[in-house]
């Protein structure tokens, strides 16, 4: 035996290679019929398996399996058995088991040298782990190894459990710089794309080392990826929070998906440095001259995530008009979009009219002109080379922006200070949510092309403050269609997978139809994911590699597991992956998406998420100090604390500044002014930030 620890002689040969003039023996595929023992029983598809050449040993992974027997055709065994289906044989006849085998790596009796020699006859074994290894590449990674899924073979490490080997990645092959960029396709619903791209991130967060990486996504659907910083397990010593959990009926992982981690050699964390960004619910816009957004709370932002408590990283997505106009083709209609609009549009941008309001300001101006000539008696048709019909095809379309824009763009200069921006430089292990799951057509194409676009200017000014950063989008047969219709975002998607590995940047992109998407897109993926796929789309030649029996796997892929292929893997393989270890969707909202509970707790569960040095005060204690309080002046305390925190000015000792807040008089204006609590009911909020840091 050339690899002793290539195979697993435990189990005893499975079969044994065989060779006929119609099937050879190849380089890159064999065939061997199947023994009796109980070992051979549990072969099947996808499981990986040793041979041996005369100097070398091929690991090769199980596909096309075939039963024979010597019949010619049909009718042999139907005029054998008189036609009658319940008569017994006198002899029962001789079926074999046969597999065809796609080698994967050939390892030579020799070190330096490499075989590419066809095995010969002889037994074949289950491969062990280090064989499994070896022939995914893992000696030749230049890069930390990634794990992405878990391959479970056919032998077992004890009885009932079988031999589990993680299926790693190359994480230069995977980030860059050698290539890059991960592609997930599958069925909505059945193929757990979103959740395999949030494990990979997990993965990624937890071995990238020294390196400093972060991850933006686009939340689409619900409140998938709204609560990535609360465990799915409910953690220990809070009965309230437990009861909440089983009320969800969220039971947490399984006792196999925790093996499944710990074989994999990760941590069951949530993504803690969580930020989320989204737009103003439409009509919240308070229509000033200035909006200052770390006045905004999250009641007021088009998010499922507004619980008090819960909503300390979830902040504003709000434009000016100056931040619309470069996207002014995604807004307006292609009908009305014409070179002379166009044309006025860029006169607005070298004026720089930026706000609603200096719009607004800008047509009293041109009306004020008209007027002017008409009282000199001048016939005027335009102003400034404009002729005065497109003038009023501008302010007639202009006039449906804010509704176009839902909640998006405000009337005013909008003035952010401190509070974070969804186009900031980011943070090491930052996952930012871009929450975009209430919004459709428009105003959720403004913001995924402008934060992409955004990022990719960042990226090429090596601006994002990471070593690596990962986008995460959803749907890209919709942003990255195959065909010549032309989109700048398409075009920066397309950028970003030709270019982006040498810039930080690796785009995870996920679809329903591979074959509808942009083929640099799809082709310049060095990692490709594949879940269960319809009929339908697997006729098209984007999956002419895969073998048939493949392909007919992909049509019944049972969720959580996967089709691998990789730039180091020479066949794709067969794998499954844990559930992350984060709450998804309605068990989120469910769990912390404003629960029926007093105010004290209230109080609580925002101290909670406040207070990083210290120890939150008893529930007793918070009951007695808020007692004979209103509810509506408790809450008013409590989102001017958690704005400060969101706007980087969160004081020393939280608690103890919301109750000095509380033995302030309320506030007699809409406005702003928060009471002698702040400083002073005559100062307003911002005011009062130096106040607060001090206490």
């Amino acid at each position: 035996m050339l690899h002793p620890n290539f195979t697993d002689t435990a189990s005893g040969p499975v079969g044994r290679v065989v060779t006929s003039e119609e099937y050879p023996a190849t380089a890159h595929e064999f065939y061997f019929w199947t023994g009796e023992s109980e070992a051979a029983e549990r072969l099947d598809i996808g499981h990986i398996v040793v041979a041996e050449a005369e100097d070398a040993t091929a690991v090769a992974v199980l596909d096309d399996p075939r039963r024979y027997s010597d019949l010619q055709s049909f009718l042999d065994d139907f005029y054998a058995r008189d036609g009658d289906a319940a008569l017994e044989a006198l002899s029962e006849r001789v079926e074999i088991l046969v597999f065809k085998a796609r080698v994967l790596a050939t390892k030579h009796r020799t070190e330096r040298k490499k075989s590419k020699r066809p095995v010969r006859s002889g037994p074949v074994y289950f491969a062990t782990t280090e064989a499994i290894e070896f022939a995914l590449g893992r000696e030749d990674f230049s890069g930390t190894p990634i794990p992405m899924l878990l391959h479970e073979n056919g032998n077992e490490v004890r009885p009932g459990v079988p031999q589990r080997t993680p299926l790693y990645v190359d994480e230069d092959y995977l980030l860059g710089p050698e290539a890059g960029h991960l592609n997930i396709t599958g069925m909505s619903g059945l193929s757990t794309k979103t959740s395999q791209a949030l494990f990979t991130i997990s993965s990624v967060f937890q071995k990238a080392g020294e390196k400093k990486v972060a991850a933006l996504m686009f939340n689409v659907k619900g409140a998938d990826l709204l609560y990535l910083d609360k465990p799915v397990n409910c953690p220990p010593g809070d009965e309230a929070l437990a009861e909440r959990y089983r009320k969800a009926n969220v039971r947490g992982l399984s006792s196999e998906e925790c093996e499944m981690y710990e074989a994999l050699g990760l941590e069951m964390e949530p993504f803690e440095n969580l930020k989320i960004f989204a737009p103003l619910r439409y009509g919240m816009d308070r229509g000033g001259r200035e909006l200052d957004v770390s006045d905004l709370s999250a009641r007021e932002l088009n998010t499922r995530r507004t619980a008090r408590g819960e909503d300390a990283c979830v902040h504003p997505i709000v434009w000016e008009l100056g931040d619309v106009l470069p996207y002014a083709g995604y807004v307006f209609e292609p009908s009305d979009f014409d070179d002379k609009f166009r044309g006025f549009i860029e006169e607005l941008r070298a004026r720089r009219v930026s706000t609603v309001a200096e719009f607004q300001s800008q047509m009293r101006e041109i009306e004020d002109y008209f007027e002017e000539k008409e009282a000199e008696g001048k016939s005027v048709s335009g102003w400034n080379g404009h002729h005065i019909a497109t003038i009023n095809k501008v302010k007639n379309r202009f006039g449906s922006l804010p509704s176009k824009c839902a909640g998006l763009l405000a009337h005013g200069r909008v003035e952010y200070g401190d509070t974070p921006k969804v186009d900031d430089a980011f943070t090491d292990r930052e996952m930012r949510v871009v929450d975009i799951s209430q919004l459709s057509g428009v105003p959720q194409d403004l913001i995924v092309t402008s934060v992409i676009s955004r990022v990719w200017d960042m990226a090429e000014k090596g601006e994002l403050n990471v070593d690596k950063l990962v986008i995460f989008v959803d749907e890209l047969n919709k942003y990255a269609p195959a065909g010549n219709k032309p989109s700048s975002l398409k075009d920066t998607l397309v950028d970003i997978s030709a270019r982006g590995r040498h810039l930080s940047l690796t785009l995870f992109g996920a679809q329903q139809f591979r074959s509808k998407v942009h083929d640099e897109v799809v082709g310049n993926a060095a990692t490709s994911l594949y879940g269960r796929i319809g009929d339908e789309e697997l006729t098209n030649s984007s999956y002419r590699s895969f073998s048939q029996t493949t392909r007919e796997e992909l049509l019944q892929l049972e969720k959580g597991r996967l089709l691998l292929r990789h730039a180091h893997y020479a066949v794709p393989v067969f794998g499954r992956f844990p559930r992350p270890p984060v709450l998804m969707g309605k068990q989120g909202t469910d769990i912390h998406g404003g629960q029926d509970v007093d105010a004290a707790q209230v109080v609580r569960s925002v101290m909670n998420g406040l207070v990083k040095n210290g120890k939150v005060p008893a529930l007793a204690k918070i009951r007695e100090d808020v007692a004979g309080i209103e509810e509506a002046r408790i809450h008013e305390s409590l989102d001017r604390i958690t704005a400060l925190h969101r706007a980087g000015s969160a004081p020393k000792n939280p608690y103890e500044s919301f109750k000095r807040s509380l033995k302030g008089r309320s506030s007699s204006n809409g406005n702003g002014s928060f009471g002698d609590g702040f400083g002073g009911a005559d100062l307003g909020f911002l005011d009062n930030v130096r106040r607060m840091r001090e206490s």
